[in-house]
């Protein structure tokens, strides 16, 4: 068997939250091989695509390969309601791109990208879509804790082979949990808090890591 992942991750240095995007990739890579070691009869193939490899144009050829069946897709970058961006270029609007993430499951690490682009990437047969539709906070100084958080929807979905909307629920605990954390001062839990209440699920919330085994 299979396991097909794609991260999208922008590590450009115009990105501000590049340090943030390259502690998710690292740590979801990390999940990946993890899962590999746990699971022998399954080939897990990580393609990172990082923003010197990726652009508009590319973007299509590189999914072709898979997107013909069941993969993971992370994004960690910046994104507005209509598109989600890597190094100032917009890798997938609603107008461009949005086709080749059908059966993909997406989980993101971006801003707004819950709003019309998830609905898009839905119309256009992504099997689900987990993400943000308000501003994604990563909090100043503890890109450590907001990325342990973040990753808390992999390790639930993944490793746990939980459903979509248990990890889901997961994670919003594990927002809970840092808004109510007294280590981590009250300006910057607040930021926990707004990003709970963004979270959203769109799709199919019984899939678990089986249905990604090809």
């Amino acid at each position: 068997m299979k396991l097909n992942a794609v991260i999208l991750a922008d590590d450009s240095v115009e990105c501000d939250i590049r340090e943030l995007c390259i502690l998710l990739r690292e740590k979801t890579s990390r999940l990946l091989e993890q899962y590999q070691q746990a699971h022998a009869n399954v080939n897990v193939d990580n393609k990172i695509l990082s923003s010197h490899l990726i652009t508009t144009n590319n973007l299509a050829d590189n999914l072709s390969a898979i997107n013909l069946k069941n993969f993971i897709s992370f994004w960690y970058g910046h994104g507005e309601k209509d598109k989600f961006k890597i190094a100032n270029d917009a890798i997938v609007t609603t107008t461009v791109n949005h086709y080749v993430f059908s059966n993909a499951l997406i989980y993101t690490f971006s801003c707004f990208n819950g709003q019309e682009l998830a609905d898009v990437l839905i119309a256009n047969k992504a099997i689900a879509f987990v993400g943000y539709n308000k501003e994604a906070q990563c909090p100043l100084g503890i890109d450590d804790i907001t990325s342990e958080i973040a990753q808390t929807f992999i390790v639930s979905f993944m490793i746990e082979g939980k459903q979509v909307k248990e990890a889901v629920s997961d994670l919003k605990k594990a927002y809970d949990d840092a808004v109510y954390n007294e280590k981590i001062d009250a300006f910057r839990r607040g930021y926990f808090q707004t990003n709970r209440e963004a979270l959203v699920l769109k799709g199919d919330g019984d899939l678990t890591i089986r249905d990604f085994l090809i």
